[in-house]
């Protein structure tokens, strides 16, 4: 495995308006105009669902991180990566994160985030930048919708312009007995829920929003499932800091960041910082581990 694996066409495609543009730098989200072509959609629905039925069952109600990187994510994943390595450099996408956090891009996450009909749990209310040790700290994360996503089977929530304080926010942990997907939750005092925008979606629409934006989503109470594809992306101006992601250490029931893989999918690596080469498979079928 490369860890730098270009997008297929060079060629730079301005698929969003200025007014999208400016949207994202407004409310910290945008839902763009651009969507999947239904073939599109059927593919990348097809091997998620594949994936969901080829692992078992109860690892559907927790994000399932990284099927690109099936050695690296800790539920153990049953995962084909080359497709969704395929979708992490899918040029269309590429466009419109370089619109947003320019040239250099490393891709630094996949994940599905499948909530069951009826007993689908709630996302509490976070920021993605309280987990990730990108210094200087800056990401985008587009969410596929490969069903619909609405209001009454818990779609993501997002909180307008609260990705401009740059600060993650207090955080606490939840004691894990209620039916939330994850247990770091922002603590009361840092939002206001009422601010929170529903962010509906059609199959084949996504969301890009901001690695400071507050969002979450309630439980799927209702008979239809709500699955997504969520792709993160960071500008390689910025470096994965290894060896300050031992302060993440909270996190490794689904991520060990020192060892994180990571690819660079366009550009160069602006920062001359980012190791490339932790994490990857080696010839003799082992990792490279950090010190």
């Amino acid at each position: 495995m490369s860890a730098v694996l270009q997008s297929r066409s060079a060629s730079r495609r301005k698929i969003l308006g200025d007014d999208e543009i400016d949207a994202y730098r407004r409310d910290g989200f945008l839902v763009p105009r651009y969507r999947l072509a239904p073939a599109e959609l059927a593919h990348l629905k097809g091997i998620c669902d594949r994936l969901l039925a080829d692992n078992p069952p109860d690892i559907q109600n927790v994000p399932i991180t990284n099927p690109h990187m099936p050695y690296y994510s800790p539920l153990k994943l049953k995962s084909d990566p080359e497709p969704w390595l395929d979708w992490g450099t899918r040029p269309e996408l590429l466009d419109m994160t370089e619109q947003l956090i320019g040239p250099d891009i490393v891709l630094f996450q996949t994940a599905i985030f499948h909530k069951k009909a009826v007993t689908g749990g709630r996302a509490p209310y976070h920021r993605d930048g309280r987990y990730y040790p990108i210094r200087p700290l800056a990401a985008t994360n587009v969410w596929i919708a490969l069903t619909p996503s609405t209001i009454e089977n818990g779609c993501v929530r997002c909180i307008p312009g609260s990705h401009k304080t740059r600060d993650p926010g207090k955080h606490h942990w939840t004691d894990g007995t209620g039916d939330e997907l994850f247990r770091i939750e922002l603590d009361d005092g840092e939002y206001n829920v009422a601010d929170a925008v529903p962010i509906v979606l059609e199959p084949g629409e996504m969301v890009f929003f901001d690695v400071m934006t507050i969002h979450g989503g309630t439980s799927n109470t209702s008979g239809m499932p709500r699955t997504g594809v969520s792709i993160r992306y960071y500008p390689a101006s910025s470096y994965w800091d290894r060896e300050g992601a031992v302060n993440h250490a909270e996190t490794a029931k689904y991520n060990d960041f020192a060892r994180r893989p990571l690819i660079l999918v366009r550009g160069r690596d602006a920062s001359g910082r980012n190791d490339l080469v932790t994490g990857h498979p080696q010839p003799n079928g082992g990792y490279v581990i950090p010190d």
